[in-house]
């Protein structure tokens, strides 16, 4: 609820921006600017507290789109600007596993699943490690080998595989202060396109994307193009 009446273009910038949907149609051009009009005219003269002129809301939302392509030219321009500079490598690598190990209450269980994860990590060396406050997470390859490895562990431990995923690595400079304008780039990458993340990690010299293999290669190619 709206405490009181606002202006026309105003409201028009609430509707917009609070709907992906259509916010996703100015972006990509796509928008019929009077079957938006019409749309949203009921909640427009809602918020003024008045009807409104249907041409009124078109020129409008047409203004607010070429606002909206301005300030996304500008920012592209800038973006390229700032990765000159970025020294950014990717890798994709699919037949990845996720293997979940859940911390348990008990520190001395937990000292134990580091001493076998220790283990492991002696015989491999093609694995990444996250933790959190509740649980391990070993990102590594899917192979018949590893998976023996960690079987022990997996019953003890009440572990899960995660199958089916896909490891996108974008290798950064770490003293690079434009990492976090990539980091940014690619987070509007995967909003804009509705890519789906399974995990995602990110430290000063690498950020690690976690996907399912049906999307991998359709992020990997977006995030490259606009990397250079």
């Amino acid at each position: 609820m709206y405490s009181e009446a606002i202006s026309v273009p105003e409201a028009i910038r609430k509707v917009l921006v609070n709907d992906h949907v259509y916010m996703q149609a100015l972006v990509l051009g796509i928008a019929n600017y009077t079957a938006l009009a019409e749309r949203i005219k009921p909640e427009i003269e809602r918020l003024i507290g008045s009807k409104v002129n249907l041409n009124t809301i078109v020129v409008a939302i047409k203004r607010f789109a070429d606002a909206l392509e301005k300030k996304n030219q500008q920012q592209h321009q800038n973006g390229n600007t700032h990765l000159v500079a970025a020294k950014a490598r990717m890798s994709l690598t699919d037949s990845i596993i996720d293997i979940d190990f859940q911390k348990e209450n008990n520190d001395d269980d937990n000292d134990a699943l580091a001493r076998i994860l220790d283990e492991f990590f002696e015989q491999d060396s093609r694995y990444n490690l996250f933790q959190t406050d509740s649980h391990f997470s070993l990102l590594t390859e899917d192979a018949d080998e590893i998976r023996k490895m960690v079987a022990d562990t997996m019953q003890k431990f009440d572990g899960r595989i995660r199958e089916g995923l896909s490891k996108i690595t974008i290798s950064l400079t770490p003293d690079d202060p434009s990492r976090y304008h990539i980091l940014s780039l690619v987070s509007n990458i995967l909003y804009n396109h509705q890519i789906p993340l399974h995990s995602a990690f990110f430290a000063t010299n690498e950020i690690v994307l976690i996907l399912s293999n049906r999307d991998a290669a359709k992020a990997y190619d977006l995030i490259r193009m606009k990397l250079g």
